[in-house]
């Protein structure tokens, strides 16, 4: 016969969402940014994670993930310390606005958010100690902390390219219209609605291209977005010469890549 316990771990083998931190599996984590290590260097690092540049490691759940109750925080990792608070922040891209407020919690501990109203505020959760060692970051409601919850890797992708999404090197942004000589306009749409307007960041100007129609590769002397939304962006590169126009060229990223961020 089956048992309770057998029941319960076969049961947390599949994704049910219940983990609100995403990409805790830090042994295997989603790096679109390559960052060489979650510390590497001051900002966001592997996808979520924020590190201050030489104490703390940070993430935020956003405040639509976050509903009043009692949470339980589990990871696996020796010289961890964690703490955890809730805040409004208006300033994106930075990790928390104010460092301050936040209550340390024991692993396997459980804290209680109370918002006033839900899904107002951001629930930031804390790390210092030897970050090295950090992995299986697990929130979830509840008192009990369960075995970390393994998501398919794919699906943990989509989720981080909520807040982030990095194209490059070697890739087309998207067809676009040569409306002068020298200029393109074209939209990319992204896969899934990020959690805002996001800020679009090429990593170096002249590291773009435009193919004109006849197939050659232009290098890029500007690059600049025209307009934006949580659902795409409009890119604009400019080049010394060569398209004709009113054709079709495609804009790419050639040996840079283009960061597209929607980061808390």
């Amino acid at each position: 016969m089956t048992t309770a316990a057998e029941l319960a771990s076969y049961a947390s083998s599949f994704p049910s969402f219940r983990n609100r931190i995403t990409n805790g599996n830090l042994s295997n984590p989603i790096n679109q940014r390559s960052a060489a290590s979650i510390t590497a260097s001051t900002g966001y690092t592997y996808d979520r994670w924020y590190y201050d540049g030489t104490t703390y490691l940070y993430q935020g759940i956003e405040d639509k993930n976050v509903n009043n109750g009692t949470y339980v925080i589990s990871w696996v990792g020796a010289g961890i310390n964690a703490a955890w608070k809730v805040s409004t922040d208006t300033t994106a891209g930075n990790g928390p606005d104010a460092t301050t407020g936040f209550t340390s919690v024991s692993n396997g501990g459980t804290f209680t958010v109370d918002e006033g109203t839900e899904y107002s505020k951001h629930l930031w959760i804390r790390f210092d100690g030897t970050l090295a060692n950090l992995d299986k970051v697990q929130v979830e409601e509840g008192t009990v902390a369960t075995p970390f919850e393994h998501r398919p890797y794919g699906t943990e992708l989509s989720l981080c390219q909520r807040y982030c999404r990095v194209y490059g090197p070697s890739t087309t942004l998207c067809t676009a219209l040569s409306y002068a000589t020298t200029a393109t306009s074209g939209s990319m749409i992204f896969g899934n609605t990020m959690r805002s307007t996001p800020t679009v960041i090429p990593s170096s100007v002249s590291t773009f291209q435009t193919t004109a129609g006849n197939g050659v590769a232009l290098t890029s002397t500007n690059f600049g977005v025209y307009s934006s939304t949580p659902n795409s962006t409009e890119i604009q590169i400019t080049v010394a010469s060569g398209l004709v126009a009113g054709q079709a060229a495609l804009n790419r990223t050639g040996s840079g890549t283009l960061t597209i961020s929607a980061e808390l």
